[in-house]
């Protein structure tokens, strides 16, 4: 048996009974303070001041309505979790958000929704932040719209693999259709007539047209996927690139061709190239009709920005179809006088516009047409 100690009446205390030991157990047990964190219903996020805002805890809340799973959130960043306000496709508007921390952290005082948590010392050791509905609809926003850029990002790879594929299959076997034409030509010598010669010629010139429509896809999904890298660019050297190599392909004709000096851009090379390949050869192609031809390039300052132009003296177009003639498979020139296909002006606002530019174009029948074209920010 127990001994019991005597009640200072002198009587003997009635022994515990089990619920009453049980009670006991729970009071004296260690307070879970993280499991209770993590279960709280508020939206709470604490983060790390002075290691990069780093999250140390987080509520499952939060966790729930942030859609971000609890192992790629904790001892991260807060903002490589919840990228800032930038270029970045899952940025997320947080840049105010991360000036508040900071401002917290100078002051030592709390705001709306984020409030510092001192150490022994005094100083802020920890941020308890709070999200509001603002930053709930932020993300949601986000998540939409980093689905719909991955659903385009899926449709653009595919479109490309058609093209990469089509170029494959069909280059090959529109080389053999011509080939057997020259071979069966060539066997056929004097015997060849007329009707059947002209047959042939219809034959090859269908197969450079293909190659033609083959080769402008391929420009056009170039345009659109080639990773681009921005540098200070002498815009009039790569023009007077571009101008020399069509001069020499065309060395029949003469084309004035007038460059302003000290062009530059803010821009990547390769994209640039491409599209001074395809304006000032439009340029070139569309004077054919003119003994003076005359192609130009330069740029005006409008409106605090730098807006280029290819201008020429060409056959030009009425400008009630201009917001036509940059869709793909265009073409306001019907004919043979006038070869393409009528991409590479669409192939140009891919390139304007992953640049963060403009383009537009003015036009008058018989007078020529002008191309401007602006290439967003000068940096650097």
């Amino acid at each position: 048996m127990t001994a019991l100690s005597p009640a200072p009446d002198g009587m003997v205390p009635a022994p515990r009974r089990s619920s009453e030991k049980k009670l006991a157990a729970v009071d004296a047990a260690p307070v879970d303070f993280e499991l209770l964190f993590r279960t709280a219903p508020s939206l709470l996020a604490v983060v790390d001041p002075m290691r990069d805002f780093r999250i140390v805890a987080a509520s499952d809340a939060y966790l729930r309505a942030a859609r971000c799973p609890r192992e790629k959130a904790m001892g991260r960043p807060f903002f490589e979790v919840f990228p800032e306000r930038g270029d970045s496709p899952g940025a997320t508007g947080a840049t105010s958000l991360r000036a508040a921390f900071e401002r917290v952290l100078a002051t030592g005082e709390p705001d709306a929704l984020n409030a510092p948590v001192r150490g022994a010392d005094g100083r802020v050791r920890y941020i308890v932040h709070r999200m509001d509905a603002m930053e709930i609809e932020v993300l949601r926003t986000v998540r939409e719209r980093n689905a719909a850029l991955g659903r385009l990002r899926r449709v653009g790879e595919e479109a490309d693999a058609y093209v990469q594929g089509t170029e494959a299959g069909l280059v090959p076997a529109l080389r053999a259709i011509e080939g057997s034409c020259r071979l069966f030509a060539a066997m056929q010598g004097s015997h060849l007539d007329a009707r059947t010669s002209r047959l042939l010629s219809r034959i090859g010139a269908n197969v450079n047209r293909m190659e033609t429509l083959i080769d402008g896809l391929l420009g056009l999904s170039r345009a659109a996927r080639m990773h681009m890298a921005r540098k200070r660019v002498d815009v009039s050297e790569a023009a007077r690139r571009v101008a020399a190599k069509i001069a020499a392909r065309e060395a029949q004709r003469t084309v004035a061709v007038d460059i302003a000096p000290g062009l530059e851009a803010w821009a990547d090379e390769g994209l640039l190239a491409m599209l001074l390949e395809n304006l000032i050869g439009n340029a070139w192609k569309y004077t054919r009709r003119r003994d003076d031809a005359r192609v130009e390039v330069g740029a005006a300052e409008s409106g605090g920005r730098q807006v280029f132009y290819v201008r020429d003296n060409g056959v030009g177009f009425d400008m009630a179809l201009a917001e036509r003639v940059f869709e793909p498979f265009v073409r306001l020139h019907e004919g043979t006088e006038f070869e393409g296909r009528g991409i590479g002006l669409a192939s140009a606002k891919r390139v304007v516009e992953r640049h963060g530019g403009e383009i537009w174009a003015e036009a008058k029948p018989g007078e020529g047409t002008t191309i401007h074209f602006t290439l967003g920010t000068m940096h650097g």
